[in-house]
């Protein structure tokens, strides 16, 4: 067991996540076992990771995925959902739910789909120095009790210009274009 283990918990629960575990918990350590007490796991290199993707804020005009869909990596965590502990139904449930709320701040947006990546790619990403290399994104279950899929990226490294290629880079492993919801979950039915 990770004796950070109290520590990691209580830092999910703080607004900036991320920055707190690039500083109280280097080496992406807290990843390694569930920092949530509602999360069926930790979250593990073969699943899939589901980001909700929202017009205008995450789109440009040609409907490509802009950095800001990965903005909250560096502060306090880009949430995701793990694919294998949601359905089409509940995630549909979540759209809807985060649209109203938007609607009731004055915010007009509509959601244009997901983003999808292997958290395996994401954890491979990584900054190059001379004899060392140094992981670019860690990924925590932060499952609530409402959400039991419910996961964040945190950008693991500092400074403006490091976190600014580390989320273009990140930007890359996800798919270029949002998929619609029914094509995600009606390719796994044909398995």
């Amino acid at each position: 067991m990770i004796s950070q283990l109290m520590d990691c918990k209580k830092i999910a629960s703080e607004s900036s996540k991320c920055k707190a575990y690039r500083s109280e918990a280097e080496d992406c350590i807290c990843e390694k076992e569930s920092v949530s007490k509602y999360s069926p796991c930790a979250v593990q290199d073969n699943e899939d990771l589901i980001r909700q993707i929202y017009s205008p804020i995450h789109v440009d005009e040609d409907g490509r995925l802009k950095p800001l869909a990965f903005e909250d990596a560096s502060n306090r965590g880009m949430s995701v959902n793990k694919k294998n502990y949601i359905s089409k139904e509940e995630l549909e449930g979540k759209i809807s739910k985060k649209l109203k709320i938007d609607e009731n701040r004055g915010k007009k947006r509509s959601c244009k789909g997901v983003a999808i990546a292997k958290c395996s790619e994401i954890r491979g990403l990584k900054q190059k120095e001379k004899d060392s290399e140094t992981r670019l994104f860690c990924i925590y279950d932060t499952a609530t009790d409402k959400d039991k899929s419910h996961a964040d990226i945190c950008q693991a490294i500092s400074g403006r210009k490091a976190g600014s290629k580390a989320r273009y880079e990140l930007r890359k492993v996800f798919s270029e274009f949002p998929f619609d919801l029914k094509k995600l979950f009606d390719k796994d039915s044909k398995k």
